[in-house]
């Protein structure tokens, strides 16, 4: 019988919607090749999760909330925790993996540790265009940035990317290559 996976993901600017379809092909074309479908987070309905196997739930990152996890807490949540043991994460930022324990946090507040505990995590990078980012997010992005420089002066090398993007106006580092680690972790449950 082929393992149905169900990508459900909550994207902003595009990145994770990226990243999701990349990591929809790649699972694809896995020996165990699984079918594969990806939704976003704000169309997925109960009816629709219930019919797969296995979960990927991806969202992108701005100040500490993930998008689309809301909805899926109070919809979807209650029809993969059965099946957690086949469920993995991810999220895309624009400091991925810089940012490991804030985003850690991030995704268990927004699933709940009961689900997420002991499940794998990742956490990608995306990019930043200040031409196409919202006024909230350019606010957003200021201050955290500020504070944590006042906190730590001489900043990791994501923070720097950050303030060197502030004068370029834009930066991308998706790369679909980060997501052998966790199509590895995913091959183990399919």
């Amino acid at each position: 019988m082929t393992t149905r996976v169900l990508i459900i993901f909550g994207s902003t600017y595009g990145y994770t919607e990226q990243y999701a379809t990349w990591l929809a092909e790649d699972l694809r074309a896995l020996p165990q090749a699984p079918e594969v479908e990806t939704v976003p987070a704000s169309k997925v309905t109960p009816e629709q999760a219930e019919a797969f196997d296995a979960f990927v739930i991806a969202g992108s990152d701005y100040g500490g909330f993930l998008n689309g996890a809301p909805a899926l807490r109070k919809k979807i949540l209650p029809v993969i925790a059965p099946k957690k043991n086949r469920t993995a994460f991810f999220t895309v930022s624009f400091t991925g993996e810089y940012s490991k324990k804030l985003l850690d946090k991030a995704v268990a507040k927004s699933y709940t540790p009961e689900l997420t505990e002991g499940r794998p995590v990742y956490h990608l990078r995306g990019g930043i265009d200040f031409d196409k980012i919202s006024l909230a997010h350019k606010t957003a992005l200021k201050g955290p940035v500020r504070a944590w420089l006042m906190a730590n002066p001489h900043p990791n090398e994501g923070i720097q990317q950050m303030l060197e993007c502030y004068k370029t106006g834009k930066a991308e580092y998706i790369d679909r290559e980060t997501l052998k680690p966790l199509i590895e972790d995913i091959a183990k449950f399919l």
